[in-house]
């Protein structure tokens, strides 16, 4: 990889500490030899991790795809204030406790390769209608199904190798993301150069439309029971005019009038129907969350001001 940010960012953690780069590279090590199926070789920078001193420098951040789902890094939620040592977020809490667990099954050989099977039919099931369109030869498949799952991989194994070195993910939070990105994009490097451009750029509109394809399958369900079944040409027509007209709403996209217009040139009468029918069942489910959320709000206002006037009378 030519010198760039990320190098230098990696540099300067790699100056800091050398033992998370021995454990992360046994971490994978052992994922390595639990896998039987071809592979291609991924090749990854050194990469090590520490605890961020204060007032040091923060390492410049690359830029990693916009198609690259968030990088998670378990039970290390800002939102977790119950740090400290016994605190999930703490060395020693349920995340630390876990990725030791992980780590020590790992080593488990019986164990290493159920997780492995479990992880290709996750994969199949994600990937399914992209591995089918691509319509890549048996070898080439198996190389990128190979590839996705270290792909996905890269999180879990850098915050495991970070908790059995006893690092704390909050305080370190910014620095773990940043190692699994670049785990994550050196493997994208490898897809790219592998198998093509082209199929990298697949896997880009793949994650990026999501939402639009759970959409998608919806209709595809009600079309399907009334024996007007999308084809894979009208799936993905579909998808991509959802993801240009659709309204966001968590992990679905709402369909909008300018989706059933732009619908009409794709769909038969029959089935732009089921699709005004979709919007209509969408429109309703937002209205009674909106409603359900109104009354939530109204009851926590009553019981609060009910405690407020118990406080206070026995105040008087």
């Amino acid at each position: 990889m030519k010198p760039n940010a990320k190098n230098l960012a990696i540099a300067f953690l790699a100056l800091a500490t050398l033992g998370l780069s021995v454990q992360l590279y046994h971490t994978r090590q052992q994922l390595a030899d639990a896998r039987k199926a071809p592979k291609l070789e991924v090749k990854r920078s050194d990469i090590q991790v520490v605890a961020a001193p204060e007032a040091a420098p923060r390492p410049v951040a690359t830029e990693t795809p916009a198609e690259a789902p968030a990088v998670e890094i378990p039970f290390a939620g800002p939102e977790d204030n119950r740090g400290g040592p016994g605190g999930p977020g703490g060395p020693g809490g349920r995340g630390g406790r876990f990725a030791a667990q992980m780590a020590e099954l790992m080593k488990d050989p019986e164990f290493a390769a159920a997780m492995k099977v479990e992880q290709e039919a996750r994969i199949e099931q994600r990937y399914g209608s992209l591995f089918k369109q691509l319509n890549l030869p048996a070898n080439q498949l198996a190389s990128l199904k190979t590839l996705l799952a270290e792909r996905e991989n890269a999180g879990r194994e850098v915050w495991a190798s970070a908790a059995a070195q006893g690092l704390n993910p909050r305080e370190n939070r910014d620095q773990l993301r940043q190692l699994a990105a670049d785990l994550q994009a050196e493997v994208d490097n490898n897809i790219k150069t592998t198998l093509g451009e082209s199929v990298l750029t697949a896997i880009s509109t793949y994650n990026n439309t999501a939402p639009q394809r759970a959409t998608v399958n919806d209709l595809s369900q009600k079309l399907t029971i009334a024996g007007q079944p999308l084809n894979d040409a009208q799936s993905q027509m579909m998808t991509r005019i959802l993801a240009e007209t659709g309204q966001q709403s968590g992990r679905n996209t709402l369909v909008t009038d300018n989706t059933i217009a732009r619908a009409q040139g794709v769909l038969m009468p029959s089935q732009v129907e089921s699709l005004k029918k979709l919007q209509a069942e969408q429109q309703a489910q937002q209205v009674l969350q909106a409603k359900m959320r109104a009354a939530r709000e109204q009851a926590q206002a009553a019981r609060n001001a009910s405690r407020e006037g118990g406080a206070a009378n026995r105040g008087g």
